[in-house]
């Protein structure tokens, strides 16, 4: 048979648990996807701002060689050529690179693709129809700005989408440039993204799994508080009624019979008047001692009310759910307890009742049928288990 263990069963705050996980796992998600739009929006302006940082730099090498001209240490021709020599050996990255047009339209520097050096790029146009050379022109002596286009990368003839800041050197009529492709950029981006969004978010789920963990023992702990009696450590009524619409789902998958077994106490009251209440703890602990020995790992022992408990759980017959009760009848009857030199015994009453899912649309009509049941046997001389 298969067993409806207590502990596969989720009380209504430990439900609240899991929603609550699920919509903290959503809510990282969400943060991830945001990370990684702002994160990569910022390192795309940064790359940006270092290319135009960049140019600045190379503006910055061609003006110390136009000082040395205008000093007259160097001629023109050899200003020109010690900056263009400069600017064509300072590659950065992993193909990072600087090229010189001059008024005309020719191409003065390209260290990564020199048999382009000397060619006039006026009326060159990129796959898109584009004149770059012209668009060049136009930012440069604009003050300086954004160029898109496509072209080839090293060692290949296709084009690829690429982006360069221009600038203008007016002493020498120079057009100075710089480029990113964008698939390198975004490539780039998406890894350093990536990695960063990674180690975040490794550490976070470490921290929100370690929370949901203490988290989890501690509801735990207090939905435990919340269904248990504190003197038996039973369950308590309120978890009946929780677990009562599980217990009626697994009746219906298995053949053995779903049952109620209502044990009330025998003049429990005199006990109490007595012996005293501390001793009325006592039997009621080793009543519940003995419940939870016998019952089986279907079983719910639980503390009803008062003296009264109720055993719930499923039983090949109606048999077994009578030796059951009267094994518990029958050691609570053998106990003998001690008060002040004096000793006394205790005996239970029980009743029996089988759920029947065809008279009884819930289970409280199979608990008042056991109660009847019960009050069966205290009429009938206490002491007794009757079905």
């Amino acid at each position: 048979m298969h067993n409806l263990s207590p502990k596969s069963y989720r009380l209504p705050l430990q439900n609240k648990l899991v929603g609550l996980s699920v919509m903290i796992i959503i809510g990282i998600v969400a943060f991830v996807l945001f990370f990684y739009h702002s994160f990569s929006t910022s390192l795309e302006e940064e790359k940006k701002a270092q290319s135009k940082n960049f140019i600045e730099s190379a503006l910055g090498i061609i003006q110390h060689f136009h000082q040395l001209e205008l000093s007259e240490k160097l001629t023109t021709a050899d200003a020109q050529k010690m900056a263009m020599q400069t600017l064509e050996s300072a590659t950065y990255g992993d193909d990072g690179y600087f090229w010189i047009n001059d008024n005309e339209g020719k191409i003065l520097i390209q260290p990564y693709m020199p048999n382009l050096v000397g060619l006039n790029m006026t009326d060159w146009a990129d796959s898109d129809g584009k004149y770059i050379f012209k668009e060049f022109d136009r930012e440069a002596r604009n003050g300086g700005g954004w160029v898109s286009y496509t072209w080839p990368k090293l060692n290949t003839t296709e084009e690829f989408p690429k982006i360069s800041y221009v600038a203008h050197y007016p002493a020498w009529d120079w057009l100075v440039g710089t480029g990113l492709y964008l698939d390198d950029m975004k490539s780039n981006i998406f890894w350093a993204v990536l990695r960063t969004s990674g180690i975040l978010l490794f550490g976070f789920l470490i921290f929100i799994f370690t929370i949901i963990l203490i988290i989890n023992y501690f509801v735990h702990q207090l939905s435990e508080l919340s269904v248990r009696d504190s003197l038996t450590d039973l369950y308590t009524k309120r978890f009946l009624k929780e677990i009562s619409p599980a217990l009626l789902n697994h009746n219906k998958l298995t053949d053995y019979h779903l049952t109620a077994i209502f044990i009330d106490l025998d003049h429990f009251k005199s006990v109490n008047d007595v012996h005293g209440h501390d001793n009325g703890d006592k039997v009621l602990k080793k009543v519940a001692k003995i419940m939870r020995q016998n019952a089986k790992q279907n079983h719910y022992c639980m503390r009803y009310g008062g003296e009264e408990f109720v055993l719930i759980g499923f039983f090949e017959s109606e048999m077994a759910a009578v030796d059951m009760a009267e094994m518990i009848r029958h050691q609570v009857s053998e106990v003998s307890f001690v008060n002040d030199d004096n000793e006394y015994r205790v005996t239970l009453s029980a009743g029996i009742a089988l759920h029947n899912s065809h008279t009884d649309d819930s289970f409280d009509k199979t608990l008042k049928r056991a109660d009847v049941k019960l009050y069966e046997a205290k009429t009938a001389g206490r002491n007794r288990v009757i079905i």
